[in-house]
């Protein structure tokens, strides 16, 4: 059966007719910032509740999850024939159609490895990226004028994403409650109940005539006008409640011991005042996987130079040369009331750490090893004129590799440039890594050159 949200409204007064009702989940109470959105997909058949009863606002949305949420709210059917798309998409999987579809029509793209990464949260920014490609949301070039609209001190006007945010706001995807502050964390993993938020929001700018590209149903039963669909907005009441995010702010160097009560996001803030290579290390005391980013934060709270860690199990490792100035760690847990230890302090590597010591990319190859415990070489190169090339990697211990754009190139949308794939570079700065595969003691070997 075709599923089309209009076949559904039968829900809508239900949802927000000023009639007391009870709950349709007991954790999404009366008052809660987002229960409007949430029953109103629940009546849509988009979203449904744990076995448990529960909904759980504040977990995490994956790639897959968000991704059938969207197909299921515009109204789309994946197309059964559109198979074997990514390598790490399950054959007979739930989510094996929605993303197989949406790679086919364009919506998703992989990683430089080939993996779609289904399990991996959603970024707020990428689920903007989502709603825009699915929902077929009109997306205006970031102008001069939109900068009066995006305010948030931690949001680069140069950032892939910029366009897409600056477009929520004119359409009133945004904001929604929570998210009405000066940093908008663009990083940051997506609520459930953020989810419904951005997706309501979504529909009723549909319902206005904002977005004109959803799929329609080919017959259409006549009814009764309902009311537009009302904006999740930030004038919302926030309900008392612990947060999914948690900041420290430490005294570089440090050692921490923590919980991770939920699938949560532990943030730690310090600030360097001279030049050091940061040793960094993250292990969980249970069975789970952690997850660690370096940030540097520019003069506005934001910047493109970030670091990913290296993962192997319960542990998460960085090391990296960094230059005097303000960095945020971030820490994410895949279980909860798991405890981990954290510790940060002065190490050693081997020059080749970190933007501070990337060494030039040119069209001349260079050979190097990845030895143990050497996580990441970094390269950096300047495009002066628009020209198509590419970063060729050649190896065969399959290290990974990432292309950083940085501030100074004009560079917009949700996929940029890949190693290994000819691109039209526009004029900037671009930094690369290589990246070590596990084991942690193995030596891996490389050459890396600009084609």
């Amino acid at each position: 059966m075709h599923l089309y949200i209009v076949t559904f409204v039968v829900f809508i007064p239900l949802v927000f007719a000023n009639v007391a009702h009870a709950a349709v989940f007991p954790d999404v109470p009366d008052g809660h910032s987002y229960r409007a959105a949430i029953e109103l997909l629940v009546g849509l058949e988009v979203i449904n509740g744990n076995p448990d009863g529960n909904f759980y606002p504040s977990k995490n949305v994956n790639r897959a999850e968000m991704l059938k949420m969207l197909y299921k709210a515009a109204g789309r059917e994946p197309a059964p024939l559109y198979r074997d798309c990514f390598g790490d998409v399950e054959e007979g999987s739930w989510y094996e159609l929605y993303v197989c579809d949406a790679e086919h029509r364009g919506f998703v793209q992989g990683y430089n490895d080939g993996y779609f990464r289904p399990a991996n949260l959603v970024n707020r920014v990428e689920a903007l990226k989502m709603i825009a490609e699915v929902f077929g949301v009109p997306i205006a070039e970031f102008t001069e004028r939109d900068r009066e609209i995006l305010k948030f001190v931690d949001v680069s006007v140069s950032a892939w994403y910029t366009k897409h945010l600056s477009s929520a706001f004119k359409l009133g995807i945004l904001p929604v409650a929570g998210q009405d502050g000066p940093r908008f964390y663009p990083d940051w993993p997506l609520l459930r109940g953020e989810a419904a938020a951005y997706i309501t929001n979504a529909l009723a700018a549909r319902d206005r005539g904002f977005v004109s590209a959803l799929p329609q149903p080919e017959e259409r039963t006549p009814r009764e006008p309902t009311p537009p669909l009302p904006i999740i907005s930030s004038s919302s009441s926030l309900p008392a409640g612990p947060s999914d995010i948690t900041t420290f702010d430490e005294v570089f160097p440090f050692s921490k011991s923590a919980v991770f009560t939920s699938k949560e996001s532990h943030t730690y803030r310090f600030t360097l005042t001279g030049p050091v290579v940061a040793d960094i290390e993250a292990e969980l005391q249970v069975t789970g996987e952690t997850s660690c980013r370096l940030y540097r934060l520019g003069e506005g709270g934001f910047s493109l130079e970030y670091y990913l860690g290296y993962q192997e199990g319960s542990r998460c490792f960085i090391l990296v040369a960094l230059d005097p100035g303000s960095y945020q760690l971030q820490l994410q847990g895949n279980v909860t009331n798991a405890s981990y230890t954290l510790v940060v302090h002065e190490g050693r590597g081997d020059s080749h750490d970190g933007f501070r010591e990337a060494k030039i990319l040119s069209s001349i190859p260079r050979t190097e090893t990845l030895t143990a415990n050497d996580y990441a070489d970094w390269y950096f190169f300047k495009v002066l004129a628009e020209r198509t090339t590419l970063v060729e990697l050649s190896t065969q211990d399959g290290v990974g590799c990432l292309v950083y754009p940085m501030e100074d190139v004009d560079l917009y949308g949700f996929s940029g440039p890949e190693c290994n794939k000819e691109y039209t570079y526009p004029p900037g700065t671009y930094y690369v890594g290589v990246n070590r595969v596990p084991p942690r003691a193995a030596k891996l070997t490389y050459t890396i050159r600009l084609k």
